[in-house]
């Protein structure tokens, strides 16, 4: 059994971002005398923002439990999916620049009953965590989408899983 967490520093940068973007468009709204479109517009983005935050702090409550039987999220929003009833696994890299050198992982499990665990890749231990995935998908026999395969060998995995067609 494996115990993984947010990163520190990660939530904290998410924090800092949502934080600021929330006090650049909420401070409009609260002190200016705007116009009633720009004032929604701000209002809006400053909603936008507040949501972000919000799912920051869920995700630093977060702790994901792995071992043989499964996968258990345990923190605000608990959920669980035991690799027998792995039905989908889907793994999407998005780039922070144009070279792909930076970005981060998004893996989105899925059980048949329709659990559904997303993880991204600043949780502390991702790469065992996608190991065991990638581990049950096999067993399960899960055909998995040409992005999915070509990013677990991008992350160093080799499931010997053959990619299906779309």
């Amino acid at each position: 059994m494996s115990l993984h967490e947010y990163e520190k520093r990660a939530i904290r940068a998410d924090y800092l971002r949502g934080g600021i973007g929330f006090a650049v468009t909420a401070f409009p709204v609260v002190f200016s005398p705007m116009l009633g479109t720009f004032q929604i517009i701000f209002g809006l983005l400053a909603l936008v923002f507040g949501g972000f935050v919000v799912r920051t702090w869920l995700k630093a409550q977060t702790r994901i439990e792995v071992d043989a039987e499964g996968i258990q999220v345990h923190g605000p929003l608990g959920k669980a999916i035991a690799w027998p009833e792995l039905a989908t696994m889907d793994l999407r890299y998005y780039s922070t620049q144009k070279e792909k050198g930076k970005g981060w992982m998004h893996l989105v499990l899925k059980s048949g009953a329709g659990e559904k665990i997303t993880i991204e890749s600043t949780l502390d231990g991702f790469e065992a965590v996608l190991e065991h995935a990638a581990s049950a998908a096999g067993q399960n026999g899960l055909g998995l989408n040409q992005t999915t395969t070509d990013n677990l060998v991008a992350a160093g995995i080799q499931t010997g899983l053959a990619a299906r067609n779309p």
